[in-house]
């Protein structure tokens, strides 16, 4: 009886000091969405002064294995929960609650200087399984290799599983330690293609951008229904679905709705966060509408 009155007493002191707005929180995250993710911490924590929230990068695999440890109450990822995860997190009857928050998607680039306008679709798939040359200025073969941001990224197992399809990946692929020194590799290095999250460049106004703009390029991609026109890693051909590989960024939890987890879901998948997301060059889940009135004369 004495041990059920001080777990009671506990729970009211967690409830008491863990709301929507205040307490402490653990996140981990997809390194993919690095920067948006602190952007909107520091944002959720400057208008919530009670409010504290530890960021933790990781792989997808690693968030997801942190939520069922219970090593944390919230994870950012780039992909729902496939069907061993679920069965693994009923299997202790828990059953995450998720929201979109935000559109990204897995972006090629290179040295401004490569020789590369596009890519078809088809010839990403060539790219990625076997080994594949364009023609240089002088009509001679020039050998492109394949860099990934990480070994186990995101990006790495979304090409493996939703694009290769279980074809093995080319010799001429390899990984870098992380995105920052894949991006700093590429703007140095012609005649190699870097793969990437799109949110890492998608802030035009960010540090990151501004320094490698003049040095790298995006390469646009033509999608497997249309064979004639190319498409960017933007805003708009991410809410118009034609960007080939377009990704969805979700918040997971497992706590009530009366917590801190619960608080920060509701704030980036708000009007503030999806606002943030808008300005860092990512499609937000959810936009704003605006009224506009029209005068007839």
């Amino acid at each position: 009886m004495f041990l059920f009155f001080v777990l009671f007493l506990l729970s009211c002191n967690y409830e008491k000091n863990n709301t929507p707005t205040s307490g402490k929180l653990k996140v981990y995250y997809d390194e993919g969405v690095e920067s948006h993710i602190k952007n909107q911490v520091y944002t959720f924590e400057a208008l919530y002064e009670n409010a504290s929230v530890e960021l933790i990068r990781s792989s997808e695999n690693q968030a997801v294995q942190a939520l069922y440890n219970d090593s944390c109450e919230a994870i950012v990822i780039s992909r729902l929960l496939n069907e061993k995860e679920k069965k693994a997190f009923a299997s202790k009857q828990w059953f995450p609650k998720y929201s979109l928050v935000a559109k990204s998607g897995v972006a090629f680039i290179t040295n401004s200087q490569t020789p590369i306008k596009y890519f078809s679709y088809e010839e990403i798939i060539s790219l990625l399984s076997t080994s594949f040359s364009v023609k240089g200025s002088l009509d001679n073969e020039i050998k492109l290799k394949v860099l990934f941001d990480k070994n186990n990224s995101s990006v790495l197992h979304y090409i493996s599983d939703s694009v290769l399809q279980g074809k093995k990946l080319s010799p001429d692929c390899n990984s870098s330690t992380s995105t920052l020194d894949c991006i700093n590799y590429i703007a140095q290095n012609k005649n190699t293609i870097g793969i990437i999250d799109f949110a890492w460049l998608s802030d035009v106004d960010d540090s990151l951008y501004k320094a490698n703009k003049d040095k790298l390029k995006f390469i646009p991609i033509g999608n497997k229904n249309n064979t004639e026109k190319y498409f960017y890693p933007d805003q708009s051909n991410f809410k118009l679905d034609l960007y080939p590989f377009t990704r969805s960024v979700y918040i997971f939890r497992k706590t009530g709705d009366f917590t801190l987890a619960k608080g920060f879901e509701s704030f980036v998948a708000g009007p503030k966060g999806q606002l943030t997301f808008l300005k860092q060059g990512l499609l937000p889940a959810k936009q704003g509408e605006r009224a506009i009135e029209v005068k007839l004369e």
